[in-house]
């Protein structure tokens, strides 16, 4: 398949809305876990700011329409509820595909119940507005005579959307299910032959903190995610940490890429934190380029709450240190 061929009928499925994933996906997506599930919204990172900006297929350029190539911008701020117990988010998604642009701003809201010592419940839920946009302009039609020769210029509609998660933390271990597009919204540009809407999506995640040592801490963590359930795929990754200040780790996305991630904290007191992520691409490689990226920025603001920990606390002294 052409890249000219491969690309013109990828956007073909975005604007006809067939039921694939419809939502923007991350390979640091451990660092933005409010994305996928509101429950997360506060916790264990207390007034956070996260920015992430994703090339996809890095340095596409389509035969027929230049710069062609998805991109997606995120934007979120996690900080600990001063009404309820439990946490306050707002995250600002951008996602450009060809021609299809959709904006998503959500406000998230999460609820704490203790179940024992060291076992807990976080109950999330998210409102808010998505945006849908599409140029005619840039559709790229194979019947000259096709209705949509006419259609020119950018039309785009707003639509209000609904998400809901619930997150478990026992120990060391969490595990959490969501869903985002409760109300599924519909987008039909005043055509009714291109109506395209948003099918609800369900997320699972689950992972491990393993403790290797005071300094030294492996987190692997898998991203189940479905549409409708009528089609699965999934991300697994190993993250390692030291000394909370350089973290490292791989990934793999079913079908589609493999990954390696780097980040480190910059600053003395540890709040300013950049990562990249690099994906080499294993599928389909003759109509996409080899490799996407990201590039993360993680602001933690100077703030004595420290956030929710779900499981079990540990605590360090100078004489017992782990």
């Amino acid at each position: 398949m052409s890249r000219a061929v491969g690309l013109t009928f990828f956007f073909l499925l975005v604007t006809f809305g067939l039921r694939a994933q419809q939502d923007a996906q991350f390979t640091q997506y451990m660092f933005n876990p409010m994305y996928y599930n509101p429950s997360f919204a506060g916790l264990s990172n207390a007034n956070t700011l996260t920015a992430i900006h994703r090339s996809q297929w890095f340095g596409y350029d389509g035969t027929i329409n230049q710069g062609g190539a998805p991109n997606t911008q995120f934007v979120s701020y996690s900080t600990l509820s001063k009404l309820w117990n439990g946490g306050f988010g707002v995250h600002l998604m951008n996602d450009n595909i060809g021609p299809s642009n959709n904006l998503e701003l959500k406000f998230s809201g999460s609820y704490y119940i203790s179940i024992s010592a060291d076992a807990s419940i976080s109950i999330g839920v998210s409102a808010g507005l998505f945006s849908s946009g599409l140029d005619f302009d840039e559709l790229v039609l194979v019947d000259p005579s096709d209705n949509f020769a006419n259609l020119t210029g950018k039309e785009s509609q707003i639509r209000p959307d609904m998400g809901a998660g619930i997150l478990y933390r026992k120990g060391n271990f969490f595990g959490g299910f969501s869903t985002n597009h409760l109300i599924q919204p519909e987008f039909d540009f005043g055509q009714d032959q291109i109506a395209n809407q948003l099918i609800r999506h369900y997320y699972l995640t689950a992972g491990y903190d393993y403790a290797l040592s005071p300094e030294v801490t492996i987190t692997p963590t898998l991203l189940l995610k479905t549409v409708g359930f009528d089609s699965y795929s999934w991300d697994l990754s190993v993250v390692g940490r030291y000394n909370d200040q350089l973290w490292a780790g791989l990934s793999y996305r079913q079908s589609e890429s493999a990954s390696i991630m780097v980040g480190y904290s910059i600053l003395k007191d540890r709040s300013l934190a950049l990562a990249y992520a690099l994906d080499v691409v294993l599928a389909d490689r003759d109509s996409k380029e080899p490799t996407s990226q990201e590039i993360m920025l993680i602001y933690k603001f100077p703030s004595r709450d420290k956030g929710i920990n779900l499981g079990r606390n540990i605590i360090r002294t100078p004489r017992y240190r782990y």
